[in-house]
């Protein structure tokens, strides 16, 4: 996958290779509008046979429980696939939350 740019729903992801995997910086609002696009971002990322993956988050605006869950869908997907998936840099509301759900100890997550 080389540099790639999509929007939908209010959310732009682009997609880099790196070495041994993908990071698909998102933007916008991940929610309940956009959780498929993102999700579908995640499957196209790893069909191309990427071995670790990482969510980078710094520039969303917005995070609901929707776009939670398209979080963890992608973290169960690269642990049945033999894979990795880091969600990097979320904002201090997504991070309160994820701790809160105790999801900070299930995702891996880099500051």
């Amino acid at each position: 996958m080389n540099s790639d740019r999509r929007s939908g729903s209010g959310l732009t992801i682009t997609a880099a290779a790196g070495p041994g995997g993908v990071v698909l910086v998102a933007s916008g609002a991940l929610d309940y509008h956009s959780s498929e696009h993102f999700a579908a971002a995640v499957n196209e990322a790893f069909a191309d046979g990427a071995a670790e993956l990482v969510a980078e988050l710094s520039a969303l605006s917005y995070c609901d429980s929707s776009g939670v869950a398209a979080l963890v869908r992608a973290h169960k997907q690269a642990m049945r696939e033999g894979r990795r998936f880091v969600v990097r840099n979320p904002d201090t509301t997504l991070s309160r939350v994820l701790a809160l759900t105790g999801l900070d100890s299930v995702l891996t997550i880099e500051h």
